[in-house]
């Protein structure tokens, strides 16, 4: 299924148009994400500084029924790949999520990343078994950071 992503503080157009196009393969789960018209920056500088300041895909993805447990899967337009093993473990007394983070070293997932002018594609494919955080089914939200 091909979907397009919206603002996630309102469900409004985004700022820049972006899809995702995810399919199923046996055990393999494939995400081709397109940004359009896209400068390889981010208007929001320095939110993503674990990974990169510029333009990201990213992917929280589990199978823990409770939703505190799941993986958080970016790629930027230089095809660089952060992973990482997300447990939430509520909130602080500010109301901001306390997040234990445990960084993937042996990475499981198969991208490539194209780029144009002003454009850039970036594939990613993994076995479903990898993001297995419990025993519910697979869930996703797809972003454009």
């Amino acid at each position: 299924m091909k979907y397009l992503l919206k603002n996630c503080r309102n469900g409004e157009s985004a700022i820049y148009k972006s899809t995702v196009e995810i399919k199923e393969e046996g055990e393999l789960l494939h995400f081709n994400f397109y940004a359009e018209n896209c400068k390889f920056y981010t208007p929001y500088k320095n939110y993503n500084d674990i990974h990169s300041e510029g333009d990201a895909f990213e992917i929280l993805i589990g199978t823990d029924p409770e939703r505190k447990v799941y993986y958080e899967i970016e790629i930027n337009p230089n095809n660089v790949l952060m992973i990482a093993k997300m447990t939430n473990c509520g909130l602080d007394e500010e109301g901001n999520p306390k997040l234990i983070i445990d960084f993937v070293k042996d990475c499981f997932v198969k991208s490539t990343v194209t780029k144009t002018e002003n454009s850039y594609m970036a594939d990613l494919t993994f076995d479903k078994k990898m993001i297995h955080t419990g025993n519910g089914d697979i869930y996703f939200n797809a972003f454009r950071l």
